[in-house]
């Protein structure tokens, strides 16, 4: 049985979604960091892989706190975006 933090897939989505608007980087280290920094403002939410039942539901329920995570994920991307950690020849490649 393995454990999964939901606050992930979430972020993963949103992140992807509001990439889609932005001028930035968007190398794997960029988004690494951008994901790293927005799940450390968000409350961890683990379910078991088992138990597809209450993965639906909480995820349902950290879906409805839509706007903390929307804060935390466009703070993530201005963060990186203004100082991105990636090497500089991955600078160039924005489409990773």
């Amino acid at each position: 049985m393995a454990l999964v933090n939901v606050m992930e897939e979430i972020v993963d989505e949103k992140l992807a979604q509001m990439l889609e608007s932005e001028n930035c980087c968007k190398c794997s280290r960029c988004i690494e960091d951008m994901k790293a920094i927005a799940l450390n403002k968000l409350p961890a939410k683990y379910v078991s892989t088992s138990n597809g039942e209450l993965f639906t539901k909480l995820a349902s329920s950290v879906r409805q706190s839509s706007v903390d995570i929307n804060v935390a994920v466009s703070s993530a991307i201005e963060c990186v975006s203004s100082r991105p950690l990636h090497e500089p020849r991955d600078a160039g490649n924005m489409d990773d």
